[in-house]
């Protein structure tokens, strides 16, 4: 594969005037051979070019970054965009509609006084031998439900099958008083079954899907009666991965759309099981109600004036068995009116929990990015 080279001209295009300072990442460890790796640089705020090679400027959130039997690298995020990169550095659009906008849920938001409803945070997964786009059917306030398309190559194309499940069949809207089927992700467990985690501000919680991703496990009374809670109503945009003997669970607080205004977050808390209880360093539950526990692993304080409200990510283990943070976040560059892609390497501290160096997002840097093997 070819690795090309970081466009350096972006960031000039968008008018950044000056280069910040920010903390030194900690260097590849040196178990690492290099001579076994090759890899692009990164820096946010990063650069996505359009077919044309100008700057591709719609927005990126929610995204899902994940490596094709192709080689390349995917970004899948909110309103259908996908992104594509050779080197999971460089960026550039691949498309602004992977599927057509799902009707399933019209009469659903028509019902509830809604425009009809567009596709969020969707995650993608290989199941067997075929690519599964899992999303949520939302409006600001309501969720129709989790639909899906599958396809046999990652990137498309890719067959709508439309609804896996409506909202109202999860039961949280009876428990809690909302609708939250939003931000799913699927999770492969260590007992060998297909997982769901979803749930936004209100109730995080997991549901078992069938051996080929496609259906509910035992159906919707099943799970409705064994739907598992994990977190906390503080938290959206679950994350789940595992690293050595321990689960990670990474959930965004704050708020996430808000501009100048926004306050997101990323929090972290690992356990032995994947249905936790997940746990803090201070030994605090991230299932606690009203609590943000967790380990912080990415924010921007109040005085930043660069990067603003990173969140909402996936994580990418790349060939050398490093991490990586995908999120999305506002930036200076267009006053902080829209979220764009955003990336840093994961590091670990003495209690094996995962953070950004320094809380903050690297900014107008150049950096190594994720390792390929040669």
């Amino acid at each position: 594969m070819k690795i090309s080279a970081f466009k350096k001209i972006g960031l000039l295009t968008l008018g950044v005037l000056a280069i910040s300072s920010c903390n030194s990442h900690t260097p590849v460890s040196s178990s690492i051979n290099p001579d076994d790796y090759i890899h692009g640089t990164y820096q946010n705020a990063l650069y996505v070019s359009s077919s044309t090679g100008t700057f591709y400027g719609m927005e990126i959130a929610d995204p899902c970054v994940v490596r094709g039997d192709d080689g390349y690298f995917y970004s899948f995020s909110t309103c259908r965009r996908v992104l594509r990169s050779e080197d999971g550095c460089e960026w550039e659009k691949y498309s602004d509609g992977i599927i057509a906008r799902p009707k399933w849920g019209d009469e659903h938001f028509a019902a509830a006084g809604k425009p009809y409803g567009e596709l969020w945070a969707p995650d993608v997964v290989k199941i067997k031998d075929k690519w599964i786009y899992y999303y949520s059917l939302s409006d600001i306030g309501w969720a129709a439900g989790i639909g899906y398309a599958v396809a046999d190559e990652v990137g498309g194309p890719y067959t709508d099958m439309g609804r896996l499940f409506w909202s109202e069949e999860t039961g949280e809207a009876e428990s809690v008083g909302v609708i939250s089927s939003i931000d799913q992700q699927v999770i492969f467990g260590d007992d060998g079954n297909i997982y769901m985690v979803l749930g936004s501000f209100s109730r995080i919680f997991m549901i078992q899907l069938t051996d080929d991703g496609m259906g509910l496990y035992k159906g919707v009374q099943y799970q409705r009666e064994h739907k598992i809670l994990i977190a906390s109503n503080r938290y959206e945009g679950s994350w789940i991965f595992k690293r050595g003997d321990y689960w990670y669970y990474m959930g965004s607080s704050g708020a996430c759309c808000s501009g100048k205004d926004s306050t997101y977050r990323v929090r972290v808390g690992k356990s032995k099981s994947l249905f936790g209880p997940y746990i803090d360093s201070d030994g605090n539950r991230m299932d606690a109600l009203n609590e943000e526990n967790g380990d912080l692993v990415v924010w921007a304080k109040k005085t930043n004036t660069e990067t603003l409200a990173p969140g909402h990510n996936s994580v990418y283990k790349d060939d050398a068995g490093q991490y990586w943070w995908y999120g999305h976040c506002y930036y200076e560059y267009d006053n902080f009116k829209t979220r764009h892609l955003a990336m840093d390497k994961l590091l670990w501290d003495e209690n094996d929990m995962p953070y950004v160096d320094g809380y903050e997002l690297s900014y107008n840097v150049e950096l190594p990015g994720p390792m390929i093997a040669k």
